[in-house]
């Protein structure tokens, strides 16, 4: 079982998770909110009060997600598995799990044969990804410092996430993969092109002096959002939200129907 990888953040030495409460041989102790989740984030790890997304920026995420207008990402991401991993039983981590959708849609997609894992630095999403993944280990985590044992993950998702590269090497086993998703350049373009004078591109491609990268798979496709407020909740998960010129903002979010462009970047690195 996976809890038996679980470590303290505060000394490193191993949780042993009895029912609600989980607790190192030091004495640290932490207990099971009643979502489900672990909070295994030390207050010196903090960089504010309540760090990550906000209560109504997760909220606007979980609207969006619930249209599956990314579930084709989803399902790649489960055929990149399936291909390496077929009907094996492995340990899934996702390092940055947000509300929980990719990582409940291809846990259903392999048809639970995985032992899950999720962390993510903010509380707000942490509760409904626990909440959308009963049977997984969630906690609040920082995804540079995870609480998690040295080689024993099998594969990694950091969908949108902080590519923390060395950490991630550092939990996968040998021959782990990480499965790490970028925007491409053409990503929402016709709502950057809605929001902005002029549009600069997608900065920068990933690399690692931790992992080896095997491939560069890109996912593009058309999507339409139906009404006002699907396109406020994309709106909202996103920084053009907060950046972007307030008129340009308030049209958009006035807008009754949207056709936009995914465009996905999806890097496969290995542990050697």
């Amino acid at each position: 079982m996976f809890v038996d990888n679980v470590i303290c953040p505060i000394c490193g030495e191993k949780l042993n998770v009895v029912d609600k409460t989980a607790a190192c041989k030091n004495r640290h102790s932490f207990d099971r909110a009643r979502e489900g989740y672990f909070y295994l984030l030390p207050p010196n790890a903090k960089r504010s009060l309540s760090p990550g997304d906000n209560r109504d920026m997760v909220a606007a995420r979980a609207e969006f997600l619930a249209t599956d207008s990314y579930l084709p990402l989803a399902k790649t991401l489960a055929d990149i598995i399936d291909r390496r991993y077929p009907s094996t039983r492995i340990t899934l981590l996702d390092a940055g799990v947000g509300t929980g959708y990719y990582l409940s849609l291809i846990s259903r997609l392999r048809g639970d044969i995985d032992d899950c894992v999720g962390a993510d630095i903010s509380k707000e999403a942490v509760r409904r990804a626990a909440r959308a993944n009963k049977g997984a280990f969630i906690a609040v985590a920082n995804v540079f410092s995870l609480p998690i044992a040295d080689d024993c993950v099998d594969v990694v998702l950091s969908v949108f996430s902080p590519f923390a590269d060395r950490e991630i090497s550092r939990t996968l086993k040998v021959g782990g993969l990480l499965l790490a998703v970028v925007p491409g350049k053409n990503h929402l373009i016709e709502l950057r092109e809605a929001l902005y004078p002029t549009v600069r591109p997608v900065e920068g491609d990933l690399a690692s002096a931790a992992l080896s990268l095997i491939s560069v798979q890109n996912l593009t496709y058309t999507f339409d959002l139906a009404n006002s407020a699907q396109i406020s909740s994309l709106l909202a998960m996103t920084p053009y939200a907060y950046r972007a010129p307030k008129d340009s903002v308030l049209k958009v979010k006035s807008c009754a129907h949207m056709a936009l462009t995914a465009d996905f970047e999806i890097y496969t690195f290995q542990k050697q």
